[in-house]
């Protein structure tokens, strides 16, 4: 199964064809919209009527942000403009609704790579969605949510991300809930404290001296260092961004940080050559908040350092508390719990939610298929096995032999789960547990083999995206 790479254009909403996501879209448009209300039928879009889907230029870009600002009380200007010099943008990113000359709604496209289990997978984030208040009565959000993904997936992108406080109005549109938060608290005192205890060891007279690291401010002239880091930590991870040197140089000149501090192994010196690499560790700091730890392979023990550091700087700044947002298998959450924080791993955090929609599943389910055999190898599953998929009615086959593995159409075998497109989303990224989905009634397996062949070939993954990446300036 293959898909089409679509070569992206700034005019897309004028020349694009009816396209399968537009076809799942025309159930969810026939409902009440919880945002804006039912679709009067006599204000419904389209070549005649009085309200038109335009993507944006560089001329709206002051209406835009005055829009925003009114109605969001955001960007700042400085964020606004951070924006526009992303190395990625285009003013045609942004969707406009109009009516006549004027501005009534606006949504935002972000197109980024995302690295998944060792391979890149285009994305979008839809964000910034408003409608002038006097004109929530008209569609014009189901409107714009339709044209985005149509958007989205003309650009090449295979998934989409955004963040909600109304998530039933995007489950009706087919989106789903697909990103569990993962961020520790714990007072600063507490943490210090807590992370002498753990390295204090008894004194051993035959031991070599331990040499701590040099943890100081981050310099420009470093940042290969970093770019270097996040590389080898994200190689294999599921939901961090890819990002390239032009994208780094964006994200540090935009200053949505407050510091950058970094672990040097050995003496203080500049990291200038490749050959060298002394920095061993760096973290991104926004008042008392650890948006991104990253360490060596390695060289764990500086994220315990960096951490300490992060913990000083905040008690200068009177900051109590010290939050930390990574991914959930990060050791140091342990520690925050130790020192009596909190851990949340939850899907809602304050209302807020973030929700997904994959526009091809069978697509990366084909694509998984040599991640399964590998997790069945490793997880000593008796070969040949099969798992069949009942989804949405239609039947599928995962058969697994010792030295190959294949998805079989319209056959299903006595071992199935049966599913929505929606879980199947939340089955490939990881989101699910299935053994709890299954008790919880969200799956339906019919035997106790399927659920445990289905535990082993859709594991729940540590699925984080990194805060640094959407901080505002």
């Amino acid at each position: 199964m293959t898909s089409t790479t679509v070569t992206r254009s700034k005019s897309a909403l004028e020349t694009t064809p009816r396209s399968a996501t537009e076809t799942l879209s025309e159930q969810s448009r026939r409902s009440a919209d919880p945002l804006l209300g039912g679709i009067p039928k006599s204000h419904r879009f389209g070549a005649d009527q009085a309200f038109r889907i335009v993507p944006a230029r560089g001329g709206d870009h002051h209406d835009i942000h005055a829009l925003l600002v009114s109605i969001l009380h955001q960007p700042s200007t400085a964020e606004f403009h951070a924006q526009l010099d992303d190395p990625c943008y285009e003013p045609s990113d942004r969707l406009l609704v109009k009516r006549n000359t004027q501005i009534v709604a606006h949504a935002r496209i972000t197109n980024r790579e995302m690295m998944f289990g060792g391979s890149r997978i285009p994305i979008s984030t839809l964000s910034d969605l408003v409608v002038l208040p006097e004109y929530r009565s008209e569609g014009c959000a189901t409107e714009l949510v339709v044209a985005a993904e149509r958007s989205i997936v003309e650009s090449g992108s295979r998934v989409a991300f955004l963040r909600t406080r109304q998530p039933e109005f995007f489950a009706r549109l087919g989106w789903t809930i697909g990103v569990r938060h993962s961020y520790s608290t714990a007072g600063a005192r507490d943490i210090l404290s807590r992370l002498q205890q753990r390295h204090t060891p008894a004194h051993n007279p035959l031991a070599p001296d331990t040499i701590p690291l040099n943890i100081r401010m981050w310099r420009h002239v470093e940042l290969a260092a970093l770019t270097r880091l996040y590389s080898q930590r994200t190689h294999d991870a599921c939901g961090a961004l890819s990002r390239s040197d032009a994208y780094w140089q964006w994200l540090v000149s935009r200053r949505a940080y407050d510091s950058i501090y970094v672990a040097i192994n050995g003496p203080d010196k500049l990291e200038l050559d490749d050959a060298l690499t002394p920095i061993v560790g760096y973290a991104v700091m926004r008042e008392g908040r650890i948006v991104e730890l990253v360490t060596a392979p390695g060289h764990e023990d500086a994220a315990a350092q960096l951490l300490a550091r992060a913990c000083g700087d905040a008690i200068e700044r009177d900051l109590h508390h010290v939050r930390l947002d990574a991914t959930p298998d990060e050791p140091l959450h342990r520690i925050l719990a130790e020192a009596g924080g909190r851990y949340c791993g939850d899907e809602t955090d304050n209302g807020e939610v973030t929700m997904v929609k994959l526009f091809d599943p069978m697509q990366l389910l084909v694509e998984s298929l040599d991640r399964m055999h590998e997790r069945a190898k490793a997880a000593g599953l008796d070969l040949p096995c099969e798992l069949g998929l009942m989804i949405e009615g239609r039947r599928y086959v995962i058969s697994i032999r010792q030295r190959t593995v294949k998805l079989l159409h319209e056959k299903l075998g006595r071992s199935y789960l049966e599913c929505r497109l929606t879980d199947l989303t939340q089955l490939l990224l990881g989101h699910l547990k299935v053994a709890d989905a299954v008790d919880a009634g969200r799956l339906n397996a019919s035997t106790r083999v399927a659920t445990e062949t289905a535990n082993v070939l859709f594991p729940q993954l540590p699925f984080w995206r990194p805060a640094f990446d959407e901080l505002q300036a």
